[in-house]
């Protein structure tokens, strides 16, 4: 089990260090993975359907070695890992949808591919949450709230600002200021509780 620590800029979670390696062999899958869908629909779109098949099959390679090693670490149950593999996941397939055909069915599957890494995200820290002791859930509960108001009124400031017509922003942001809300959140909590 991973281990929570809560100091000065909010929640230190570390994970075990036997996880260290998976989370390297992570990252090599995550990229060869993003290398070889880059290359395939290049490729693709070049009309060479005789590289197809290998790269695809790279592709799904690189998927299969990130998504053992994400299982390995589920099953040792190192939420903190799992939180980072969770990010790295996140980050990295975020804008690959752009590298598909606009509307095929390889750019609908790449643009909710970020939602399995976002889900485990959440699961881990739910499950680390599960473990943590009064004070660490009433610090984290007031962390969310300032997230969950600063990241709404952002929202509602975008929103306002596109009316006014500003051009359209990308929602990506949003998941970022909800972050850096809640990371506010845990220092000012922290701060509160010393």
């Amino acid at each position: 089990m991973a281990h929570a620590e809560f100091g000065i800029c909010g929640p230190g979670v570390r994970h075990r260090k036997e996880s260290g390696l998976d989370l390297i062999f992570m990252a090599i899958g995550v990229a060869i993975f993003m290398l070889a869908f880059a290359l395939f629909t290049r490729v693709s779109r070049a009309g060479d359907s005789s590289l197809s098949l290998p790269i695809a099959l790279a592709a799904l390679t690189g998927l299969a070695l990130a998504g053992w090693e994400t299982f390995r670490l589920w099953r040792r149950e190192d939420d903190a890992a799992l939180m980072q593999a969770g990010t790295l996941g996140f980050i990295s397939l975020i804008g690959i949808y752009a590298k598909a055909p606009k509307g095929s069915a390889l750019a609908i599957v790449a643009a909710l591919a970020p939602l399995v890494p976002a889900a485990l995200f959440a699961w881990s820290a739910v499950r680390l949450a599960r473990h943590a002791d009064e004070l660490q859930r009433r610090i984290a509960q007031e962390a969310l709230a300032l997230g969950f108001v600063v990241a709404l009124f952002a929202a509602l400031a975008g929103m306002a600002l596109e009316a006014a017509g500003l051009p359209r922003l990308d929602w990506a942001w949003m998941a970022a200021i909800l972050v850096v809300g809640c990371g506010l959140g845990f220092l000012l909590a922290n701060r509160r509780y010393r």
